[in-house]
């Protein structure tokens, strides 16, 4: 017997919701991490830990696309995901003061 349907719309989650509920978790265990960071780590490591972190998320989820590719482009998918995680990890790594990093980094001030 033979249907109508795509291939790719039978390989398809049939709730749609992937792609959304691993947004959703991957930012809430972003901001779970942060809280938690905030207490234990410098506070001039905070940023490029969270940027870190997020931008391994994008990572991951770049990989669960790739595995992916036929997914409907019309609907949310892993790679708009991986973008958006990407997008998160550069303004949080764009927030880094250079200066702060090195003195964390280093234990000292260091001037050109």
């Amino acid at each position: 017997m033979r249907t109508t349907k795509r291939w790719t719309a039978q390989r398809s989650d049939p709730l749609g919701i992937g792609p959304q509920l691993g947004f959703a978790a991957a930012t809430l265990s972003g901001f779970a991490a942060w809280t938690g960071l905030i207490v234990t780590i410098p506070a001039d490591l905070m940023m490029p830990a969270i940027a870190t972190l997020f931008l391994l998320f994008a990572t991951c989820f770049g990989v669960i696309a790739w595995r992916h590719r036929g997914e409907d482009p019309t609907r949310v998918t892993y790679a708009d995901v991986a973008g958006a995680l990407t997008l998160i990890g550069l303004f949080a790594a764009s927030t880094i003061d250079p200066d702060h990093l090195v003195r964390a980094v280093f234990g000292e001030r260091v001037e050109n």
